[in-house]
């Protein structure tokens, strides 16, 4: 049994005290309001300075072939179990195995059950939110209430059990490889989270969770590019897709940036889908705020259309950002992360940056996470 807990990197480099008085004159958060800078004209009230403290790391966990990643925060703390391998058979004899976790606290329970077709199964809307409304633990409910949500970045299901007791049980369903064939969905390996924590904890552990089935990298070449945009060098790897690189800027920052900002912008163009990496460049040290930065990629997504849409953190790069993920009136998946590569902590904790990135990517979630992981924006020597 591993506890679930906090970890805080004390092992940045530190900012001096000087630098963070200019910084404070240079940007006046407290009290004000922030500007989007990505002119989706947008305002969000500024958030206190103490709020860009250090957030809780994600918790990684075995399951066999996959790897599972959340966060979970409760006060009392809370131990995680591996179950067996359950294998058996669907009606229509395909085989399967389920592998699952639990999650237990004086605060309540999780369980997160992956199962493992042995072929493609059918995974449509109706059959993912069956798997949703499927009473967990045999519990007794009152009510029950279905609707659509984006769970690791997918389509899926997340129904409401309400007790007698007046306490709620969620429960959440998705398929992690599902596609359209012809007549509907098909799918291998679907998810289902359930969770009898407080709301708080379980939309916390929703909006982060994610399946990754492991690879060897043996079997996945590296084939990073680079491109030079003004004074940074930025390398990625897409593997084989098909795509052209386009380059723009340097181009003038908003007026409510301040003097000296500039933008660079680099298109990869793959005909049907796209992503796009945007650098902004500052003069000086800005303050980062994890919090507002995921407000702004879910902002960014809403004014494209993407209205069904959440952000949470997440590693892009190699540095702490943020990743949402919509979903349009289509079905249509995109995805918006932001972090700043140069980002340094200061000896009061908190985080500055210099150069900002957001990228935005129609690729499907493989190869956008592929960009993301392998993505890094660095100033040339001398520059």
């Amino acid at each position: 049994m591993t506890s679930g807990g906090q970890v805080l990197d004390s092992s940045q480099p530190l900012i001096t005290k000087a630098a963070i008085g200019e910084i404070c004159k240079r940007t006046a958060i407290v009290g004000s309001v922030i500007v989007m800078r990505t002119k989706l004209s947008l305002i969000f009230l500024a958030v206190l300075l103490a709020a860009s403290a250090a957030s809780a790391a994600p918790v990684v966990q075995d399951l066999g072939p996959y790897a599972l990643s959340f966060n979970l925060s409760l006060p009392s703390g809370w131990t995680v179990r591996a179950m067996e391998p359950v294998e058996g058979r669907t009606p229509a004899g395909i085989g399967y195995v389920e592998r699952s976790i639990e999650l237990n606290s004086d605060e309540g329970r999780a369980e997160i059950r992956v199962k493992r077709y042995e072929s493609p199964v059918p995974a449509g809307d109706g059959v993912t939110r069956a798997l949703s409304r499927k009473t967990p633990w045999g519990i007794g409910v009152t009510g029950i209430e279905t609707k659509a949500r984006l769970v690791d970045r997918h389509t899926g299901s997340h129904t409401i059990f309400r007790q007698a007791s007046g306490s709620e049980v969620h429960q959440a369903a998705y398929w992690l490889d599902r596609y359209l064939a012809p007549g509907d969905y098909l799918g291998r390996t679907s998810c289902v989270i359930s969770s009898s924590f407080p709301w708080t904890a379980t939309k916390e552990l929703l909006d982060t969770f994610h399946v990754e089935e492991k690879a060897d990298e043996a079997d996945r070449p590296m084939t990073m590019e680079t491109v030079i945009a003004g004074p940074y060098r930025v390398s990625f790897d897409l593997q084989d897709t098909n795509h052209t690189i386009f380059q723009e800027g340097p181009e003038a920052g908003e007026e409510e940036d301040g003097p000296g900002v500039l933008r660079h912008r680099i298109t990869i163009d793959g005909g049907n889908k796209a992503a796009t990496i945007r650098i902004t460049s500052y003069i000086d040290p800005r303050l980062v705020n994890p919090e507002t930065e995921r407000l702004l990629a879910e902002a960014l997504l809403q004014a494209r259309g993407y209205t069904k849409n959440n952000g949470s953190l997440s590693t892009v790069g190699n540095v702490p950002g943020v990743l949402g993920v919509g979903e349009d009136a289509d079905h249509q998946i995109l995805y918006a992360a932001i972090f700043w590569p140069d980002q340094l902590r200061t000896d009061e904790g908190h985080l500055v940056g210099m150069t900002r990135c957001e990228v935005v990517s129609s690729y499907r979630w493989a190869a956008t996470e592929r960009l993301l992981s392998t993505l890094r924006v660095e100033r040339a020597t001398g520059t």
